[in-house]
């Protein structure tokens, strides 16, 4: 693997971290010109089978993570977009570098799991209504009650407008319009990461030390 494709591949998913903190909006034309690019580093070296292959893995993740409502549009565009760029890579990685920037960004995902549950005990907050003990626990790891006149575009709501508990936030909620019909003063909510910030971490992760989940499973045989 070449450095540039390196370099296209961080200025490129570090151009769309940017937009998508911002905005949360990334123009379709980050992921055409990363895919492009992808198409053309292949006529180099020829790795059409594992590229396609790894393609293949990223259609399949990407089907259960929207499914699971846990990626949005460009989450999965960007995952798309980097099967076709870099299908493979040398170090403690996968066969196939998908897998690994997946399961960096998952471990990333579980440290910020982690951090909110700390978070959580410390502040002493609590759920009011009536859940069971389970949702508490998953409530706690992933959320956490603000004051709704502070809520924007960076957080999803974990209730709906008449306060009832969802686990699973709608990336697609409005808001403005959430905020209009809510009558809480305090809402619980989950922090809407940039996932493809986290994608690019776990590429810079992969390119300078490995598959995270790799290296733990090698420590343990």
């Amino acid at each position: 693997m070449v450095p540039i494709i390196e370099s296209v591949t961080l200025i490129l998913l570090g151009y769309g971290s940017y937009e998508d903190i911002r905005s949360r909006e990334i123009s379709d034309y980050v992921w055409i010109v990363m895919g492009g690019c992808g198409l053309l580093a292949r006529a180099w070296d020829h790795q059409w089978k594992i590229m396609g292959i790894n393609l293949v893995i990223a259609c399949g993740l990407s089907f259960i993570l929207v499914v699971s409502g846990l990626f949005g549009g460009a989450d999965i565009k960007a995952l798309l977009s980097l099967s076709l760029l870099i299908p493979s890579y040398e170090g403690m990685v996968f066969p196939f570098f998908i897998i690994t920037v997946f399961n960096n960004l998952a471990m990333l995902r579980i440290g910020e799991i982690v951090v909110v549950f700390i978070y959580n005990m410390v502040q002493r907050n609590r759920f009011l209504g009536e859940i069971t003990a389970w949702k508490k626990i998953i409530l706690y790891m992933t959320g956490f009650p603000m004051k709704t006149e502070h809520l924007d575009y960076r957080f999803l709501p974990l209730q709906n407008t008449a306060g009832n508990l969802r686990l699973i936030p709608d990336i697609d909620t409005d808001i403005d319009q959430f905020r209009e019909e809510y009558s809480g003063d305090k809402v619980w909510v989950t922090y809407g990461s940039p996932l493809i910030a986290y994608m690019t971490i776990g590429c810079i992760i992969a390119f300078f030390y490995g598959d995270i989940l790799l290296h733990i499973i090698m420590a343990f045989l």
